[in-house]
């Protein structure tokens, strides 16, 4: 089971607090997670700017190493600026027209790039065709955070990628009917703010601290809301 979480970045959105993030980022590497998601969706890192998630890059990098790293990429300059920091980069799909468009951006990533699929940012999502596709074209990612899919569609995405992609859920909900259903591991949001204690890697122990969590979010009216709940608990401000 893997399990990755999704940095957050202290300060309003768009702006980084550096005298809160180096605590953060301390508490984060004494935990066992598997890899932090920098710059994504769940801490709105699509209104920083190239530089500043760059920069938040090199400030996790004083304390983990890059195989503890994912760099969520809005735009192609994002991609270079993880692969030259020697950093997974997870390039986000946004705007893909149809399938044609899709394979044109997955033929244009690196090799061992992760895309991050979500149908709030593009019409056309990683699913089972597109991956059938993209493996018979040669151009199927390492892996990817598949976001919005239920059990019979990590299963199909299963079978069409093939064994050797990453598949991970969007969702840390369920996670051992998960990983039944093919996923290699989550992106477990409920746990950004790093809760202390933090849960063993035992599922046991862990699903129970995600489902509390994930129940708070889910009460809060939006993403904005449960954004500002995260950065409040991680941060207390």
């Amino acid at each position: 089971m893997i399990v990755y979480v999704p940095a957050l970045t202290p300060g309003a959105p768009g702006v980084i607090d550096t005298s809160a993030i180096r605590p953060y980022i301390s508490r984060a590497a004494n935990t066992w997670v598997h890899s932090f998601l920098l710059s994504g969706s769940t801490t709105r890192g699509d209104l920083l700017s190239v530089s500043d998630r760059g920069s938040i890059v090199d400030i996790w990098l004083e304390q983990l190493p890059p195989e503890r790293l994912v760099a969520c990429c809005w735009n192609n300059d994002d991609i270079e600026e993880a692969s030259a920091r020697g950093i997974r980069p997870m390039a986000v799909l946004q705007g893909l027209a149809n399938k044609g468009a899709a394979l044109d951006f997955l033929s244009s990533l690196p090799a061992d790039s992760y895309i991050y699929s979500h149908p709030m940012y593009t019409p056309t999502v990683f699913d089972s065709e597109l991956a059938a596709m993209a493996a018979k074209n040669g151009v199927l990612p390492a892996g990817g955070k598949i976001a919005k899919i239920g059990l019979p569609d990590i299963a199909s995405i299963r079978h069409a990628a093939g064994p050797e992609f990453t598949l991970l859920d969007g969702s840390s909900r369920q996670i051992g009917s998960r990983m039944e259903a093919g996923a290699a591991g989550v992106i477990a949001t409920p746990l950004s703010h790093l809760p202390s204690p933090f849960p063993t890697a035992d599922l046991s122990t862990l699903q129970p601290v995600i489902d509390a969590s994930q129940a708070t979010l889910d009460a809060l009216p939006d993403r904005p809301a449960r954004t500002a709940y995260l950065r409040r608990t991680a941060f207390g401000a």
